[in-house]
């Protein structure tokens, strides 16, 4: 890690959120990094987080005459004032980086925190690791541009339940047979309940299985005693 950015990222993938963080002037650090780690192979974060900074790596013309070294005065507003402003630097730095396609992430991200799409999407997409929402948000925004939700339903799924085996029937109504191949938790039926009421077409019946599979005549993996549920 060498910028403020990369930090913020590395704490979003270890649930610390950047308020949580308090950035501070560093007394020794090295003039070709901004972050000053007393470990420079820091690769992990723990709460509660303090992060020291070379203030002059990028931003020399902002903090100059805050972290002039013959002021000695009001050393506590001069803290506080220097984790504000460096919040804020994070917080355009952040930006700069976002494509067009994550704009509309986020656009739909904050409608669904908001409870337009509904009160068991909103519920429920917590459950969800920041890589698996990334790649939700982007599927909702291809199912806006394409409609096609069948298809876009067995992606996702099968990315976020890697195991999982997604049949489909259509004698009389539209069935859809979900084997998840995993054990029925709370984080993981949040996960399915949200992808159903986002991606599931109108007018289609389903039934999920976790663990144990239904039986199939004729495969042999799937008619193990004990290991299977029948259809």
């Amino acid at each position: 890690m060498n910028y403020i950015w990369d930090m913020a990222i590395k704490a979003a993938r270890h649930g610390i959120k950047t308020k949580d963080i308090t950035f501070s002037c560093s007394k020794s650090y090295s003039p070709y990094m901004e972050l000053a780690f007393e470990d420079i192979n820091t690769t992990a974060l723990r709460p509660p987080v303090t992060i020291e900074i070379n203030p002059y790596y990028r931003f020399c013309s902002i903090f100059q005459a805050l972290t002039d070294i013959n002021f000695v005065g009001q050393q506590e507003l001069r803290a506080v004032l220097f984790d504000i402003i460096v919040h804020d630097l994070l917080f355009l730095d952040c930006q700069q980086g976002l494509t067009k396609w994550e704009y509309y992430g986020k656009f739909i991200l904050y409608d669904i925190k908001n409870g337009v799409f509904g009160p068991k999407v909103k519920d429920n997409m917590s459950a969800f690791t920041i890589d698996e929402l990334d790649f939700v948000l982007s599927n909702i925004i291809t199912l806006y541009r394409t409609q096609a939700s069948l298809y876009l339903f067995k992606k996702v799924v099968r990315m976020i339940f890697a195991g999982s085996i997604i049949y489909y029937r259509s004698e009389d109504t539209p069935e859809m047979l979900i084997y998840l191949g995993v054990k029925e938790t709370k984080n993981n039926r949040r996960k399915i309940n949200a992808l159903l009421a986002l991606f599931m077409p109108m007018g289609f019946a389903f039934r999920i299985y976790w663990e144990k599979h239904f039986g199939i005549i004729d495969y042999e993996q799937t008619m193990g005693i004990d290991n299977i549920i029948i259809y």
